[in-house]
């Protein structure tokens, strides 16, 4: 279950009337997600000969209360809606507010938009992936605001010590995971370090395959920007790699990868300094993220609220085969 905050119908119903949506029909807890309080709602439209007789919306109670982190991901995301990217459209008050207030938590209400996680991926899977990120940031050069990575490399450093100290016994990391991880974060403070002039901007942080909708293998939205922060462009691209180009072993599938790589160039070409820190980006990305399940798993589960498992050996194996090799950066075709 990923619903931690209760809504009272009545508070929900004054937030519906201030956003002139209309009457409240029915609320559906979501299970999908981790950190936040997901709701489907439908609602009865005041006016039926405009909407039709009812409308469905997507309601999220943001849990992690970041209020920087909330203004900069709702900021994005309207101004990626604005450039015409597949990305839900969160609705304002009469002030323009799109972060609102409810049960005592930041709130954001956006359409629900038709469209399934993809089980299998297939090359127009990851084309359109690989656009869709290329565009995004493209339209993200002249964003005005910026927001730390809160899980970037000073993160990781925190919650290797965290987990070496705080870890069950019997789920100790092994003295070899123990100084796979360490050096993957000493490569990734080397590059930081170097000052590798690689190029910085908004970046989701979060583009797995449960954070899209599609309908076929046509994307129909790119969802949940609360992980978007200020970062790497070339970070972006490796997260999306190593969930949407890989098999069931973590090895890169290279038609997936290039399919991605491809598309993504299309919009944006990727430097010669990304070229040269590629497979470090996709080891320190790998690593990310076998951390941040190591956390959910063993640090953050209790029998209140049972978050979504993931399994982190996944990330293990993927950090291990970014390690022995990497699909190189297709060159853009002039």
């Amino acid at each position: 279950m990923a619903v931690f905050t209760r809504v009272d119908p009545a508070e929900l119903q004054s937030l519906l009337t201030a956003l002139g949506l209309g009457r409240l029909l029915s609320t559906t807890e979501v299970a999908d997600g981790v950190e936040n309080s997901t709701y489907f709602i439908e609602v009865a439209a005041d006016q039926p000969s405009i909407g039709g007789t009812s409308s469905r919306f997507v309601l999220t109670l943001l849990e992690a209360g970041n209020r920087q982190q909330a203004e900069f991901s709702t900021a994005l995301a309207q101004q990626l809606q604005r450039a015409g990217l597949p990305v839900p459209h969160l609705l304002s008050d009469a002030s323009g507010r799109a972060i609102h207030r409810l049960s005592g938590k930041p709130a954001l209400i956006c359409q629900r938009i038709d469209g399934t996680h993809p089980q299998q991926v297939t090359e127009a899977h990851s084309r359109a992936i690989g656009e869709f990120l290329g565009a995004m940031h493209v339209a993200g050069e002249n964003f005005p605001l910026s927001h730390n990575n809160l899980q970037g490399l000073p993160w990781a450093s925190v919650t290797l010590d965290t987990l070496l100290r705080e870890l069950p016994a019997k789920e100790q990391l092994s003295v070899g995971d123990q100084a796979l991880l360490k050096e993957q974060i000493a490569r990734y403070r080397k590059l930081c370090e170097q000052d590798a002039e690689l190029p910085v901007g908004p970046i989701h942080a979060d583009v797995f395959k449960d954070n899209t909708l599609f309908v076929d293998e046509e994307l129909k939205a790119v969802i949940d920007f609360n992980s978007a922060c200020t970062d790497y462009l070339l970070l972006d691209v490796a997260i999306a790699v190593n969930d949407w180009a890989c098999n069931k072993r973590g090895e890169l599938d290279p038609v997936l990868v290039k399919a991605l790589l491809d598309a993504y160039q299309q919009q944006r070409s990727l430097t010669q300094a990304e070229r040269q820190n590629w497979q470090d980006m996709l080891c320190f990305a790998a690593a990310l993220f076998w951390m941040s399940r190591l956390v959910t798993r063993h640090l953050e589960a209790s029998d209140l609220t049972r978050r979504e498992d993931k399994d982190p050996n996944e990330y293990r194996q993927k950090v291990q085969h970014r390690l022995i090799g990497v699909v190189a950066i297709p060159v853009v075709s002039e």
